[in-house]
């Protein structure tokens, strides 16, 4: 006769409050301090007492370690962290495959599927395979064919890395997000050189006359005759041929 089995229900991340089935556990409290050894059963209601919960640190010990915290803060902090590291902060590497008989479409998904893992923060890993007699073309094909790949990477990206000689029957070329970027052309936009106000008036010289916005509201000199040069001297009337 079978036995029946009933749903198995698995726990993530430590043991807390009633999940701890010891007898007894090692105390920790807030600030870190070691309480020694006691029954679970008290352990927990000095951490109810403060309005926090009892962790298990360190299930493998005899007895296990347990600590008065605020699980709640602290599975906020490793969510926040998971995230932070998915975006980029802890440089998480995605790899793409590829051969040196690959065709331009191919290798047109291949870079556009990395730019997208680029966009949300993720480094990629090109690994080149070399086969048989093509382990031939490290030292020529296969360096040109990295090559071109950072070249369509470009827009999107820098070399992180990359290998210099043929690895077991591989290259490699890393791409990380370009994050300078973004800045560069911010500054690029900012640094355009601004139109002068059509309200200002300018003399033969290209500089701002007196009295205008360009004196900085200096009071107005007053109007001086000028030579004009030998180039702006009219020209005497030809004589009748």
């Amino acid at each position: 006769m079978k036995r029946s089995r009933g749903k198995r229900h698995y726990i993530r991340g430590p043991r807390v409050n009633r999940q701890i089935h010891v007898r007894e556990v090692r105390l920790v409290d807030k600030d870190g301090k070691n309480l020694g050894v006691m029954p679970t059963d008290k352990a927990l209601a000095i951490a109810w007492d403060q309005g926090l919960d009892l962790v298990e640190v360190a299930a493998g010990e005899h007895p296990p370690v347990c600590r008065v915290m605020d699980y709640g803060k602290l599975r906020y902090d490793l969510k926040k962290k998971h995230a932070q590291s998915a975006r980029g902060g802890g440089g998480e590497l995605k790899e793409l495959g590829l051969t040196m008989k690959i065709s331009d479409h191919d290798l047109g998904v291949k870079t556009r599927q990395a730019k997208k893992f680029l966009q949300k923060g993720y480094k990629v890993k090109f690994n080149l395979l070399l086969r048989g007699r093509e382990k031939s073309f490290q030292d020529s094909l296969a360096p040109t064919l990295l090559d071109r790949i950072v070249e369509l990477m470009s827009d999107g990206g820098v070399v992180d890395q990359r290998s210099k000689k043929m690895i077991g029957n591989r290259m490699f070329v890393i791409i990380a997000p370009s994050r300078s970027r973004g800045r560069k052309e911010g500054r690029s936009k900012n640094d355009q050189v601004k139109p002068a106000a059509a309200g200002k008036s300018k003399n033969a010289s290209g500089h701002g006359e007196a009295g205008s916005p360009d004196e900085g509201g200096k009071t107005p000199a007053p109007a001086r005759t000028r030579t004009p040069s030998a180039d702006e001297k009219e020209l005497p009337a030809e004589a009748p041929s």
